[in-house]
């Protein structure tokens, strides 16, 4: 990857000759460029692309530390200090060093030195030449993170026992939570607890702190005594079921199949019975029906757009077919709101519910009723439930087990007397895909939203629900952006997103994948009809959670609602995105490469061109 210190300095000054008349030229409009003018713009296939150097395991918005710190004479940038036991204390390097180079550069002061850091991540090693008593030297140095904070939001690894107080060697197993991982694995009350992940244990909290770093899925190593034998067992955790409905995300739980086989299960309740306007077909229709439910209205009158397959089947770019069954609707035994606790329903009382129903289920379809589906869609009868956040009716997805299986699932309303729509279905089962919440959140200050402009925020209604954005759909396999270098200057031609799997440029903020930008060029067409504007839209990924960067240059959780005509570029706010416009194109986590994003215009076909690289002063 080209180096932005490597002394190769774009810098385009722009210059406009007067007329004889003393008038300047106008530029062309956003519509007005000839395709004569096209000349040497690339696209995603012929772009100048790059790769992503080195990728961290996990995703982390650390940056590099080496652990000294420096100042300059006229011997040049010297080493003043080195913090204890640091990356660069390790590596042999001492104070009164001078620095000579570093990586590939050669830092001449402080600041050169700290953005050359930061433009790393932890775990990236790091060759450095120090003079030393007239000697050259050579070392190399493995950055470590300037801190390791921890996230409310994270997703919790489960185990399912409960450790006693330890008794000399190790820590007795109290209690194992039936059909959790720990019980799967053959861990039983009584056995003593030596070692977890090789690390010995003396003390129960450090069961919770070898958790804290792992994620469902991950597997755990632990050594027991059983009697006089030892016994090491391999546990696969999972999703913490107490841990309510998690938002956080994980690559390796995003769906990858090409069909998604869904199972519907209505429920009623003996104070409140489904629409029996409504039928049965009527919902299989709007569920998994291919291309025949638009240009009507559904049982209940509203128009509709496609359906929950339709829908998804645009979005994928064909990718992803959703199949599936609605069962006849099931009576449970008590009413509505006796099985709803509000705010913060427990796991069992949520379990409560969709046990009995699963057991009536069974009981009339048979015992592998469920053998096949990869996921549940829990339709309970009437409008909307009055409950807050967390509640048992809230529009959510989470995990159930049922019998000797654990389902993912959503829950919303069947809606009475009017049919519900798959806009709110639409998100729900973006998130049984394994996509986050991407909305603002009252419990998360500071985080901003995507607003329209994303179906994992807050999605359009009517039935027509949007789009997601590219960071979501690259994370499915829906997308394959074309990767780019920022100091490599070139223009750029993008078309539209919709009915593309390549059309979207990946920008490099750090060589390692860890900051980058997503451009993507949004049309009002198919389910994106209902969208505010058109245009380029910027987004900025970091820590793998997007960002919107508007083009009007309002910041925070109001950017995307306000203004929307103004949201893409280019609008009478801004045509450029460069370190010193706003929003700026800035390094959130510090150093980084340099992004200009230069001349943005529409052309009258919907495609978008651009500069990249270019400094215009």
């Amino acid at each position: 990857m080209t180096n932005p210190r490597d002394g190769r300095k774009w810098i385009v000054a722009a210059v406009f000759a007067a007329l004889a008349s003393g008038a300047f030229a106008q530029n062309a409009g956003p519509t007005e460029r000839a395709a004569a003018d096209l000349a040497g713009f690339r696209t995603v296939h012929t772009a100048l692309t790059t790769r992503i150097s080195n990728p961290p395991p996990k995703s982390t918005t650390q940056t590099g530390f080496l652990g000294i710190a420096t100042s300059t004479d006229k011997r040049g940038l010297f080493v003043v200090e080195v913090a204890e036991d640091s990356p660069a204390m390790r590596a042999g390097i001492q104070p009164g060093d001078i620095i000579i180079v570093v990586g590939s550069s050669r830092p001449r002061t402080p600041d050169d030195l700290r953005d050359l850091l930061q433009a790393r991540s932890p775990g990236d090693k790091l060759t450095v030449h120090v003079l030393r008593d007239g000697k050259t030297l050579e070392t190399t140095a493995t950055l470590t993170a300037t801190s390791k904070p921890m996230k409310l939001n994270e997703e919790r690894a489960y185990l399912g026992l409960t450790l006693g107080e330890p008794e000399g060697e190790g820590a007795p197993v109290r209690r194992v939570t039936q059909r959790s991982p720990a019980a799967e694995a053959g861990i039983r009350t009584g056995d003593l607890v030596l070692k977890v992940d090789a690390q010995a244990l003396d003390d129960p909290a450090r069961l919770d702190v070898v958790l804290n770093e792992k994620e469902p899925g991950d597997a755990l190593a632990i050594l027991l005594r059983r009697g006089e034998e030892e016994i090491e067992v391999k546990v696969t955790l999972a999703e913490d079921p107490n841990a309510g409905r998690s938002q956080s995300f994980s690559p390796r739980n995003v769906w990858r199949r090409d069909v998604f086989r869904l199972a519907v299960i209505g429920i009623e309740y003996p104070d409140v019975k489904h629409n029996e306007q409504v039928r049965l077909e009527d919902w299989r229709e709007q569920l998994f029906s291919a291309g025949t439910y638009k240009d009507k209205r559904n049982a209940t009158g509203q128009p509709v757009y496609g359906s929950l397959n339709d829908f998804y089947q645009e979005v994928s770019n064909g990718k992803l077919r959703i199949e599936g069954k609605v069962f006849d609707w099931v009576q449970v035994g008590k009413n509505r709101a006796e099985y709803s606790e509000g705010t913060g329903t427990s796991a069992r009382s949520r379990t409560t519910l969709f046990n009995e129903v699963f057991a009536k289920l069974q009981e009339r379809e048979g015992e592998n009723v469920l053998e096949g589906y990869d996921g549940i869609f829990f339709l309970y009868a009437g409008a909307r439930f009055q409950t807050s956040r967390g509640g048992l009716y809230w529009p959510h997805r989470s995990t159930v087990r049922l019998g000797n299986r654990t389902y993912p699932y959503f829950i919303m309303q069947e809606g009475g007397p009017r049919m519900s729509d798959i806009s709110v279905m639409a998100h729900e089962f973006g998130h049984m895909l394994g996509l986050p919440d991407l909305y603002a959140r009252p419990e998360n200050p500071g985080s901003e939203g995507l607003g329209v402009w994303c179906l994992m925020s807050n999605q359009t209604g009517g039935g027509r629900p949007q789009h997601m954005g590219a960071w979501c759909k690259e994370q499915l396999g829906w997308l394959k952006p074309t990767v780019i270098d920022p100091t490599v200057p070139q223009k750029l031609i993008l078309g539209p997103v919709n009915g593309s799997d390549v059309e979207c440029f990946k920008v490099l903020i750090r060589p390692d994948g860890s900051e980058y930008l997503l451009l993507e060029n949004r049309r009002r067409a198919g389910f994106d009809s209902s969208l505010p504007a058109e245009g380029l839209l910027i987004w900025h990924v970091v820590g793998n959670r997007p960002v919107l960067q508007e083009s009007h240059g309002v910041d925070g959780p109001s950017g995307p609602r306000s203004y929307v005509s103004m949201v893409p570029y280019p609008s009478e706010s801004n045509t450029m995105f460069t370190p010193f416009t706003t929003p700026s194109s800035k390094s959130q986590l510090g150093g980084g490469l340099p992004v200009y994003i230069t001349n943005i215009r529409q052309l009258p076909d919907g495609r978008v061109t651009f500069y990249i690289g270019y400094q215009f002063q």
